[in-house]
Parts: C-alpha cells; structure tokens; sequence
C-alpha cells in the first residue's frame, strides 16, 4: 500500500505490442495497491502507420475503448477509478491527423511524449548505434526544438518522460545548456497548464533515475508547474512501481501534492 490518494496515471496495454498481462491483472494490481484513480494512456495510433513496432494499429482502436469500459465496470465498487486517456507522440508535418483523431474523444488527459528523434526511436537499444553516430548533443537539442514546438503548438494536460533521451546513460555535454532549454519548456508548460510527469521507469532503465532528474524536476518546481506520477507500466507488476521513491523525490523538489485529471479538469492529490 502508498499513502495518501494517488493516481498512476501512465499506463500501457498488450494492444502496444511490448506489453505483457490481461488488463483485469493490470487492474487488480493497481486495486491491490491502494490506488485511488489508475489511468490507462496506451500509444495512439494516429498519425497511421507512424511506429507501428510500438502501438497499436487503427483498426485494434475499437478494443481499447472496450478494454476501458470494461475496466470502469470491473473497478465499480472497488474504491478505484479508471480514467481514459492515451500517449500522444510529436510527429512533425502530421499532428493535424492527430488533432483529428484524439479531439473527438472524450479523454480524462491526455500525455505528450517524444520518442522519435532525427527518423529512429531514441529509447530502443538497437537505435543506439544511431543515437552515437548523429552525435549526443545533436539529437539532445534536436529533442528540445522538438518539445518547445509540442509544448506550443498543440493541446496536451502532461508531458511524459520529460528527459527520455537519457535512457541509456547519454546525456548532453553541457548540463548549463540543459538546465536552460528545460527551464523554458517549463516555463511554457506553466503558461498553457501542462503539468509534468515523475516517471518511475527510469528506475527500471540502464539508466537507474526517474524522469526528470531530481535538479530538472526543482526547475519545473521554480517555474510553477505541477506535477502527476506515472509508472509506465508494461506489466502488471509495474502498476505504481516505486511511487514512495517518487513521492520522496517530489517533497525533496519543494512538492507536496500530485494531480489527477477528470474529464481535462485537474484533481489535487495530497500526499499526506
């Protein structure tokens, strides 16, 4: 069990093709621990045929919304809520087939994240020759002209995994250069009330940290953007996954509080 009323508000079905586990497990885990809202964000699938190793097809769409549904009736009674939601990429030149996917579906949020960077997956292994080749520093400020353009053009309630390029330990050269570009991406997170995840997969990634580092997430503190918690679950063991480390990471950054969302409308979470 976890103190306090918490939300996981990241969380994957088998549709995405690297999952694994029945959504019942999933939800059975995140009854078992004391959760009190567990919101499942699956890949999109829109733009078509954008990743098609990592999410679902379009035509499996049909099956998450039922996954969901069934996943509400199954919780009723239970003390937990399920939420509606979905991972949204950036795809340069495409986000307005994306617009016309998801702005038709009443979702409870909705994540923003980045995987792909100059053409290739930043957080798959066997991209990382790739990664190495086009230089560490190039494709960190590739993926923060790429955030910048997500964060102002196009309306999401999260940012996902806010530092993910670090998933293998690259980080760029210059943590000055660093700390400016996410300080005002999080500046422009607080102007448009996008909050930011702390992702516990890092934890389970060669990396060993959460996202964001404990200094990006004081920065995000400093500029006024609150905060969800996210385990990013692929299995259903992962459902909240180091959520009291994140909790304590979260108050050492100046947090007392996470949110959820209902409906786009956001839900304080106290800690204690």
């Amino acid at each position: 069990m976890i103190p306090g009323q918490l939300a996981d508000l990241h969380t994957h079905t088998i549709l995405c093709g690297h999952a694994s586990g029945q959504p019942e497990e999933f939800l059975d885990a995140a009854i078992a621990k004391g959760l009190k809202y567990y919101g499942i964000s699956d890949h999109l699938p829109s733009p078509d045929g954008f990743d098609q190793e990592s999410r679902m097809m379009m035509l499996q769409y049909p099956e998450y919304r039922q996954i969901v549904q069934n996943m509400k009736k199954r919780a009723e009674g239970s003390g937990l809520e399920v939420l509606y939601s979905c991972e949204m990429d950036y795809v340069p030149g495409r986000m307005r087939e994306v617009a016309d996917f998801v702005l038709p579906e009443q979702y409870d949020y909705i994540i923003g994240s980045i995987h792909t960077v100059n053409g290739f997956l930043v957080d798959h292994p066997d991209y990382t020759p790739r990664f190495l080749e086009c230089g560490v520093d190039f494709m960190w400020n590739m993926y923060f002209d790429m955030l910048c353009e997500f964060v102002t053009g196009f309306p999401f309630h999260i940012l996902g995994h806010a530092d993910l390029p670090k998933v293998f330990g690259y980080r760029h050269s210059d943590p000055a250069t660093v700390a400016h570009r996410m300080g005002s991406i999080f500046e422009l997170c607080a102007e448009k009330n996008i909050m930011v995840e702390i992702n516990t997969a890092g934890w389970r990634k060669p990396v060993g940290e959460q996202y964001p580092s404990l200094e990006l997430l004081k920065l995000a503190r400093e500029r006024g953007v609150c905060i969800t918690l996210g385990s990013d679950a692929h299995k259903p063991e992962q459902i909240a996954a180091d959520f009291d480390k994140a909790i304590a990471l979260a108050e050492a950054a100046g947090y007392s509080c996470a949110y959820t969302f209902k409906n786009g409308n956001p839900i304080e979470l106290p800690f204690r």
